[in-house]
C-alpha cells in the first residue's frame, strides 16, 4: 500500500492534516515525504495513505513534487533557503591587549572585593543604631533578658542538684 508516489496525510506532529507524497521508503518504519509538509523522514504510523497516486520519480527533487501536486490542483510548500554567510573569524589577541585585560580585572576585584572577617565584624559592632545613640536602650534590654533567663536556669540546676536520687 505505501509506494513511491502515494498522498499521504499526516495525521501527528507539526504537520498534521497536510498532504504529501511518498518520495522514498527507508526502511519498513520510514518514508521520506514532501509536499504540503516539509520534506523529511517520517513514521508510517503518523501517516494515513489516501486513494491518489503521482507519478515521480524516486527521491524526486522538490520541484518535480510541487509540478506533480499543480497537476492534482494541491499547493506545495515553497520554501526559501537560507543565503549563507561568512562567520566572521576568531581574531587572537596579542600579548599587550592581554596583559591590558588582565589589568582590568584586577582594578575590578579590588572594587568588588569581599570584606575580611575583621571588617564584617566591626560592621556587625557598629550599626547605624548604635551610632545614632539609639543602640543603649537595646543593649539595656538585652540585659533584662538575659538576667530573667539566666534566673530560671539556675533554679532548674539547684532543685536537680537537691531532689534525692531514688535507689531501687
Amino acid at each position: 500500500m505505501i509506494e513511491v508516489g502515494r498522498i499521504m496525510v499526516k495525521i501527528a506532529g507539526r504537520d498534521a492534516g497536510k498532504k504529501g507524497a511518498v518520495i522514498d521508503i527507508l526502511d519498513d518504519k520510514y518514508v521520506m515525504i514532501d509536499g504540503e509538509t516539509r520534506r523529511r523522514k517520517v513514521n508510517i504510523l503518523h501517516l494515513e495513505p489516501l486513494n491518489q497516486i503521482i507519478k515521480i520519480e524516486k527521491n524526486a527533487s522538490h520541484d518535480a513534487v510541487a509540478k506533480a501536486f499543480e497537476e492534482l490542483g494541491l499547493k506545495a510548500r515553497q520554501t526559501k533557503p537560507k543565503p549563507k554567510t561568512q562567520r566572521p573569524k576568531a581574531k587572537r589577541k596579542t600579548p599587550e591587549q592581554l596583559r591590558e585585560q588582565k589589568e582590568e580585572k584586577r582594578k575590578l576585584r579590588d572594587i568588588f572585593k569581599p570584606k575580611r572577617k575583621e571588617e564584617k565584624e566591626e560592621s556587625k559592632e557598629a550599626t547605624l543604631e548604635e551610632k545614632a545613640g539609639l543602640a543603649e536602650e537595646k543593649h539595656e534590654h538585652k540585659e533584662h533578658k538575659e538576667k530573667k533567663e539566666s534566673k530560671p536556669i539556675e533554679k532548674k540546676a539547684a532543685q536537680k542538684k537537691t531532689a534525692p536520687k531514688k535507689k531501687e
